[in-house]
């Protein structure tokens, strides 16, 4: 009896595990370079499931019926063009609570669109801005020695991973929204001090991390550890 009812578990088990789900993914790109290669194969070694679209055509689908298939939408691109339709549609999904993470040069999209800083949390600031009697210009510098410090360790996202170092790139003087929720911060001289964040817009919390340049940064294990479980919390959120 003890045999049968030990092998009836393990075959629940295999059952479960060959039948479970994983997490799709829209990774958006496009309007700026990256190594793909090594991009891809992180969330590979992630185990996510995804499908890969460069912009325009990746606002085409979001503003269409085919996004509904997304556990997630990772955005991963650097781009200026939006119209009008595609905006309510970002806006309408926002409203669902569709679950969007924001990834490094992401920061840049829109810089015409303002509510689009209103979403994410923040803007770089490509060209000199007065705001609120403030001159801010954003600067970046790539190939540099990050210290990351985890502002609050109790978050799922950040959750077992501790202060860290990654060779990477920052971005100095770009804004944040009063909002935010910061995760992780820097005192490296040519960066803004919160460089992750969770920003509540509509009915979704949405997640942006300024990490992420390339291959050094894509290898880093606690860069992956925060990718993973970033897109873990973030579709368990918003799961309907």
């Amino acid at each position: 009896m003890k045999t049968i009812r030990l092998t009836l578990l393990l075959w629940l088990f295999s059952v479960t595990a060959f039948t479970q789900k994983k997490t799709h993914l829209l990774i958006v790109t496009g309007g700026h370079g990256f190594k793909q290669a090594p991009f891809y194969q992180m969330f590979d070694d992630l185990n996510f499931s995804y499908d890969k679209l460069e912009q325009p055509r990746a606002n085409e689908l979001i503003a269409g019926e085919g996004v509904a298939r997304y556990d997630a939408l990772v955005f991963y691109d650097m781009y200026n063009s939006i119209t009008e339709q595609q905006k309510q549609a970002y806006l309408r999904l926002l409203q669902k609570g569709k679950a969007m993470i924001f990834l490094h040069h992401a920061l840049v999209s829109y810089q015409d669109w303002d509510e689009f800083q209103r979403i994410i949390g923040g803007k770089y600031y490509e060209k000199a801005t007065v705001v609120n009697r403030d001159t801010f210009q954003s600067t970046y510098q790539h190939d540099v020695t990050i210290p990351v410090k985890i502002e609050n360790k109790r978050h799922p996202v950040t959750r077992g991973i501790k202060d860290f170092e990654i060779f990477d790139e920052v971005y100095g003087k770009f804004g944040t929204q009063p909002g935010i929720k910061p995760l992780l911060s820097t005192s490296h001289p040519g960066s803004s001090r919160y460089i992750a964040w969770t920003n509540y817009y509509g009915n979704t919390d949405v997640l942006f991390i300024q990490l992420g340049h390339g291959p050094e940064a894509f290898a880093n294990p606690n860069f992956r550890k925060l990718l993973q479980q970033g897109i873990n919390w973030s579709v368990k959120q918003h799961k309907k």
